[in-house]
């Protein structure tokens, strides 16, 4: 698979996984021996990156409703040195993450998918519940990709009520599927 930047450049997404992507994840908090959730994660275009980054120490969980894009992952992953490390997972658009236990991740991800989701109020409980104390949500409301869907004001006001803190925001080179632009991750941190 190729990457395509803003300037019409290309990387192979090998390379964006191995060098960059990792940086990326790293300079957000995610670390080696973290367990860590990509819900919505689409492709799977951060999974092998946090697998990379989280070791062979830590573990990755994938969760998407789309069958295509969990097969799409799914052979990427068997193709790949950390395969021992990455669970995926198929949502029936369940929020609750029960499945999951109460304090046991380092780190969630939001990436390109709260424009999904219309009940935000359950999915952040769910998120704040399999969180370990201080933990990180990690959120890229796609300003780009999805312009004006995601109200980020309601966004924030919503995690506050559920214990998140906004801890710092970063702009970085983020991947919509093929394509790698410039966007704002905000850091949270539970509380």
């Amino acid at each position: 698979m190729v990457v395509r930047f803003q300037d019409g450049s290309t990387e192979g997404i090998d390379a964006w996984v191995r060098e960059d992507g990792a940086a990326f994840l790293r300079a957000l908090g995610i670390g080696d021996g973290d367990r860590v959730l990509d819900f919505g994660c689409g492709p799977g275009g951060y999974v092998l990156a946090l697998a990379q980054v989280v070791g062979p120490r830590g573990e990755v969980i994938a969760v998407d409703k789309s069958v295509s894009h969990l097969q799409s992952l799914q052979e990427r992953i068997a193709e790949s040195r950390h395969r021992d490390i990455i669970e995926v997972h198929r949502t029936d658009s369940s929020l609750t993450l029960d499945w999951i236990a109460k304090g046991s991740l380092d780190a969630v991800l939001l990436f390109d998918v709260l424009q999904h989701i219309s009940d935000w109020d359950t999915l952040f409980a769910s998120v704040r519940r399999t969180l370990k104390p201080e933990g990180l949500l990690l959120v890229n409301p796609s300003y780009m990709s999805h312009p004006g869907k995601v109200d980020v004001k309601r966004m924030k006001a919503r995690l506050a009520a559920r214990g998140f803190a906004l801890e710092r925001a970063k702009r970085a080179r983020v991947m919509h599927y093929d394509f790698l632009h410039e966007e704002e991750i905000l850091v949270f941190r539970a509380q």
